[in-house]
């Protein structure tokens, strides 16, 4: 069934990568609308050139809408059109379950004015945070087997740099704040990027890039893996790191497995991943 706001949406990110921009350009610019929606913060400034920020800024339902935005990356390389059904099961349940919580996937909204996060302070204590955190201690042991992967060593260094500032915060301190590039150690082109177009980088900024890069990656680890996507099991290191990340432990093994597989294939399932990680 067509979704006339997602076809607008998708159909605007198509417009922009066809002009001359660079496709991190549009990346950039997907990133900014869809950060400005999960956070709500009046006023958002925008960098140059936000032309499909500002149009899902205009369509935006005005919190509490499931509108979904696809990974600008699945648009790009023309996996669109799969169903973004696991996606819109995974944002309802979230809904329900932390119905008092601000900023969930494209769900809510947060009223925080701009703070300054005191970033060195905060990741001083990185390690100690880190340890604490079953899914930290799962991706690190992760990247001990895939050691020739600067990428995922990357990732996974950025999330516990995020998990510190998180924990070094209070409540909604970091919806809006300036985060230095250095303190999360973005990918170098990527930050490049950031920086060429004077993108303010907030930490929902930072986990929506993260879960682009980690969610198309994925999507490609499965799809040239003949006959197994879908099925699981050790794939490739962005596929295992989302395994992980949506691994259930504790009481909430109860509501059962999330479906990974599916949202891996689903392009909106960077959202799911997004909202993953902004709780790690």
């Amino acid at each position: 069934m067509s979704d006339p706001y997602y076809d607008s949406v998708v159909a605007k990110i198509r417009k922009e990568a066809t002009k001359s921009r660079d496709t991190t350009s549009v990346f950039w610019d997907v990133i900014e609308g869809t950060a400005s929606i999960i956070d709500s913060v009046a006023g958002t400034p925008l960098s140059k050139g936000a032309t499909v920020a500002k149009f899902l800024q205009s369509k935006a339902s005005g919190g509490g809408g499931d509108d979904l935005v696809p990974n600008p990356w699945f648009v790009f390389n023309g996996h669109e059109d799969n169903d973004t059904s696991a996606t819109k099961k995974y944002l309802k349940h979230r809904k329900h379950i932390a119905f008092a919580s601000k900023g969930v996937g494209l769900i809510g909204s947060a009223t925080s004015q701009y703070t300054q996060a005191d970033v060195a302070g905060i990741l001083k204590h990185g390690n100690a945070l880190g340890s604490t955190s079953a899914h930290i201690y799962k991706l690190r042991a992760l990247a001990a087997n895939y050691k020739q992967s600067e990428t995922l060593t990357g990732w996974i260094d950025l999330l516990i740099k995020m998990k510190a500032l998180k924990a070094g915060a209070r409540g909604t301190q970091l919806v809006g704040a300036a985060i230095p590039i250095g303190a999360v150690g973005l990918a170098s082109d990527i930050a490049s990027a950031a920086m060429e177009l004077g993108i303010k980088l907030t930490m929902t900024k930072v986990c929506l890039a993260t879960s682009a890069d980690i969610h198309w990656r994925a999507y490609q680890e499965q799809a040239i893996s003949i006959g197994r996507f879908g099925k699981g099991g050790k794939i490739g290191p962005a596929s295992n790191m989302m395994y992980e990340i949506f691994a259930r432990r504790g009481i909430t093994r109860i509501f059962g497995k999330h479906d990974v597989n599916n949202l891996i294939k689903d392009p909106c399932g960077w959202l799911a991943l997004n909202d993953k990680l902004r709780l790690i």
